[in-house]
């Protein structure tokens, strides 16, 4: 059942932990307000056997308005199963048998190679289950765990229709009951993945966490805003859209409810587009 934001707010942590950062071998740039950050946008579950999904249509509105905003930074699109294409990244070629802690920690590898080893900080963007990878990657950082980077540098992530206390009751029971794969189990409401992945895990410069949800999305529904974070939006109107709508939408002005740590959550009727919210939680770490 859809909660309202009310509900959410009741049961949200107010405060972002911050994790023990290591001084690394090579600084990274110092925190700020930039577009020159790259980009990693990291898509959600696939059916299918084998499983995949086309990188470039699937985040074909969220990069081109970001090009067309003006981002700077290079932009990936992320790929991990075996039928997956079109993808600038491919962190892995698995089924949906991989574990999410598995694909977390290909995704902090090829981070660190391509961007924390070279001194380089990035931002990210993970829809759905994607940003339980993103989750995943930075919480083996966060412990540091064997296999994980020592370090990584990633400033700022913004998750979309991500279920971080687990999937809706309808959607995760049909989840197993359909496809009873090692991926669905990982999000399932109180699963061992999800007891293990950190609240708003942190990079080695500190990382920057916004959730967005939409009251539309059954889902997930108010389990993307059920992580502790600095910044959360949720569209609380019913605007017809879909769970995959979040990566969609680039226009128009919506009812928005949305909030900055700790300070009271605000209420407006011309709130930004879903992907147009997401590009700004990447540019200003504080008020936006």
């Amino acid at each position: 059942m859809i909660r309202r934001w009310s509900a959410f707010l009741a049961a949200a942590i107010a405060a972002l932990a911050l994790g023990t950062a290591t001084v690394p071998a090579q600084a990274a740039a110092a925190r700020d307000d930039s577009n020159t950050e790259a980009v990693y946008f990291v898509k959600g579950y696939s059916k299918g056997s084998p499983p995949g999904a086309n990188c470039k249509t699937y985040w074909k509105p969220a990069t081109t308005a970001f090009t067309q905003w003006g981002w700077q930074g290079k932009l990936h699109t992320v790929g991990f199963y075996t039928r997956d294409r079109g993808c600038s990244v491919t962190i892995a070629r698995r089924g949906t048998d991989a574990s999410l802690r598995t694909l977390g920690r290909a995704l902090a590898k090829d981070i660190y190679r391509r961007y924390t080893s070279k001194g380089k900080s990035v931002d990210i963007v993970g829809h759905s289950m994607g940003g339980l990878i993103v989750r995943a990657a930075l919480t083996g950082v966060q412990q540091k765990l064997p296999g994980w980077p020592t370090k990584l540098y990633v400033e700022d992530v913004v998750t979309l229709g991500t279920p971080h206390d687990g999937l809706s009751t309808l959607a995760g029971i049909g989840c197993s009951l359909a496809y009873g794969t090692r991926q669905c189990q990982d999000m399932r409401h109180e699963s061992s993945f999800l007891d293990w992945a950190a609240q708003s895990p942190q990079g080695t410069q500190g990382t920057d966490w916004t959730l967005i949800g939409a009251a539309d999305d059954d889902v997930v529904d108010d389990s993307a805003l059920r992580m502790s974070a600095s910044h959360s939006v949720w569209y609380p109107g019913s605007n017809g859209w879909s769970h995959g709508a979040l990566t969609d939408i680039t226009a128009g002005t919506y009812a928005m409810n949305y909030r900055n740590w700790p300070t009271p959550p605000l209420e407006t009727q011309n709130g930004a587009a879903p992907i147009r919210a997401a590009m700004h939680a990447l540019y200003w770490e504080k008020n936006w």
